[in-house]
């Protein structure tokens, strides 16, 4: 390699295409990297400014990708790859001048492989595990699945998009909350990716499609619990994506029974684990 050139080669939007074609051969384990691009490239097109950018190790994308993108405060690397073989990432991880490594980060929805190879280059670029990542199984609902044709709301139920007025709520509810995940959820209600069910006018349950395409923080508030409204907007989204020609899929963290059985009960199906990221420098406070 040229010494002057780095290993994480920029790869323009108008080839994206073929770096999906690639995880389409590994289909579903590279899922969450066939959407980040398709969602991405969409939101490019409807003029929604995101800061994700997208790389492959020596601009091969056989090689796989590594897209980095800020969230707000959250830095987030997105690290895929269609083959068994993580060399040339880890490799590029390596040599790259491109990621601070002064900075934490957030890798999200690692499949087992691509977690080896991180931790095979923790050393070398003197980065540690910040804590260990809680497996979640990945469910998908694929897209050529009938639509639910059982959906019937009551009189005083709606369903509807979120708006800004729903994200205190929203953000107060979240497991992941942090300084700034306000931030992350005015992107998804802005790009029109947070739905929510309402009774009376007042929210009762909501869900998100993130901006890598997968389900995310479904929560019904306490006092509308036990009234089937979580299974009933799931299938309400889940109509909407198949419609839209996608695959519905999600991540559900080991022992989240209700959760999995939900998912199950819609006719999710049960494929690979994931082990989230979360990295930092070796001098940080851990």
């Amino acid at each position: 390699m040229d010494g002057l050139a780095d290993p994480l080669v920029r790869i323009p939007v108008q080839k994206w295409s073929e770096i999906q074609d690639q995880f389409l051969q590994d289909w579903p384990r590279s899922i969450a990297g066939y959407y980040a691009l398709k969602i991405q490239r969409e939101w490019l097109q409807r003029g929604l400014k995101h800061d994700f950018h997208v790389y492959c190790p020596y601009g091969d994308i056989r090689n796989g990708m590594v897209a980095i993108q800020s969230k707000g405060p959250v830095r987030e690397l997105i690290i895929q790859c269609p083959s068994d073989d993580t060399t040339n990432i880890e490799e590029a991880l390596r040599d790259t001048k491109l990621i601070d490594w002064s900075k934490s980060y957030t890798i999200p929805a690692p499949p087992i492989h691509i977690t080896r190879a991180i931790n095979a280059v923790l050393k070398d670029i003197n980065m540690v595990i910040r804590r260990p990542g809680t497996p979640h199984y990945m469910f998908l609902l694929t897209k050529d699945t009938p639509i639910f044709e059982d959906i019937r709301l009551p009189k005083d139920v709606t369903i509807e998009l979120l708006t800004e007025e729903h994200i205190d709520i929203v953000d107060s509810t979240w497991v992941n909350k942090h300084k700034g995940s306000d931030w992350f959820f005015q992107l998804l209600v802005k790009a029109q990716y947070g739905f929510g069910l309402f009774q009376d006018r007042q929210l009762a349950c909501f869900v998100f499609i993130n901006e890598v395409g997968f389900l995310t923080h479904l929560f019904t508030l306490e006092k509308f619990r036990k009234k089937g409204y979580a299974d009933l907007l799931l299938k309400y989204v889940c109509n909407k994506q198949i419609k839209d020609n996608k695959d519905v899929y999600c991540f559900v963290m080991e022992g989240n029974d209700s959760a999995i059985n939900l998912y199950y009960k819609l006719g999710f199906k049960k494929y690979h684990c994931v082990l989230w990221g979360f990295i930092a420098p070796e001098s940080s406070k851990l």
